[in-house]
């Protein structure tokens, strides 16, 4: 059996006491509405119109409100997205740009040296150094996924468009690590508070090298470096095959030498990696790579010699809150004696191997997740 409601029984019993005045204002009611129909329905017809207006007018003030905020994000994204492009820039190189006389066979004033930049709101620049013969681009997918702002340098004379460029004849290692640290001065000039660091690789790290000893000479010079990450550096001549047989290599007939350096490797995916590398450097200006790499070999001692490498590695410490050095698999054999004598000097927590081939170092991958830890601080 189902129970009434509480409510409804009020109400009836409502009704029922006061059934006469309900009869009568019903009656009143309904006498109202039939003299005065047209004038009722004329009022319920403008409430109604002016409800169904005033909500249409409100939904496409609140459609009107959507679109513009949504093509307002859309245009702060696109802005954005320009911002985070990788631009193609240069720096103008000046006569004050050095400190010293420039050797005459050196002709770089006038001239311009070219970088690569992706800006981002990160508070942490990166500045990036190429390996022999090879250029910014190499660092191209790394910056597109890149959280840092970046910038890679190309060495003068290592762009592609200036191989037949007579304007930009080879230099000396000495005048490229002028070129170098102007440029990390400039950008620093341009981006005051953010923190630097500098990632060098393969021979990149040698420049690294360099511009320590330049800013060990002129202090004046020396930009703010937060973190240094180099990435298989140069030890002695052992680990020089590349750059030896390129420093022997002649610019006219580069062929034959190109061979002999395609059968290096030992692996099938090495193999395609020096393909990749002598494919790239055959459309460089080879006088200049081979003035590198000649400049390059005649720095670093003998095999089976590490002091030069450690007395360059403390000049990179002195500059640096923080450096890492990470070595490929092409230095496995060398790795533990490096560690060894890293040790009984009182380095630790400075080097590491990473089990990659040498050119994966520059994968954006690599890069994305080492570059990430190291401006973190971890």
């Amino acid at each position: 059996m189902i129970s009434r409601v509480p409510h409804l029984e009020r109400l009836a019993s409502f009704v029922n006491r006061h059934r006469a005045a309900v009869a009568v204002f019903g009656g009143v009611t309904g006498a109202a509405i039939g003299i005065y129909s047209d004038e009722a329905r004329a009022v319920i017809a403008w409430t109604w119109s002016h409800v169904i207006a005033g909500g249409t007018l409100v939904v496409l003030a609140v459609a009107a409100v959507f679109s513009l905020a949504w093509w307002g994000r859309g245009l702060a994204e696109r802005h954005r997205e320009q911002r985070r492009e990788v631009v193609r820039r240069f720096f103008d190189i000046h006569a004050d740009d050095f400190e010293e006389d420039l050797p005459s066979d050196n002709a770089v004033i006038g001239r311009q040296l070219w970088y690569l930049e992706r800006s981002t709101n990160s508070p942490d620049l990166v500045v990036l150094l190429h390996g022999l013969g090879l250029d910014a681009d190499d660092f191209r997918p790394y910056m597109n996924v890149a959280r840092q702002h970046t910038a890679a340098i190309t060495l003068f004379g290592h762009n592609t468009e200036e191989a037949r460029d007579g304007r930009y004849r080879p230099i000396g290692i000495g005048v490229h690590a002028d070129l170098i640290s102007g440029a990390i001065n400039n950008l620093q000039r341009q981006y005051p508070y953010k923190r630097l660091t500098l990632v060098g690789f393969s021979v990149g790290c040698d420049m690294l090298f360099r511009l320590a000893e330049l800013w060990r000479d002129h202090p004046e010079r020396q930009p703010k470096i937060r973190s240094v990450l180099l990435l298989d550096p140069n030890i002695n001549h052992s680990t020089m095959v590349i750059s030896g047989k390129v420093a022997a290599l002649n610019p006219e007939q580069p062929l034959a030498e190109l061979k002999r350096i395609a059968q290096i490797p030992e692996a099938l995916v090495e193999f395609q990696n020096f393909c990749e590398y002598l494919h790239k450097i055959s459309g460089k200006d080879l006088g200049q790579v081979k003035r590198y790499a000649t400049d390059l070999w005649d720095y670093w001692q003998p095999d089976g010699q590490y002091d030069m490498f450690f007395q360059r590695l403390e000049r990179i410490r002195a500059i640096s809150d923080t450096t890492r050095v990470f070595f490929s698999l092409h230095f496995e054999q060398r790795f533990n004696d490096v560690v060894a004598l890293a040790r009984q000097r009182g380095i630790r927590q400075v080097f590491d191997l990473r089990r990659v081939d040498h050119f994966e170092f520059c994968q954006d991958s690599f890069l994305k997740h080492e570059v990430g830890s190291l401006v973190r601080g971890r």
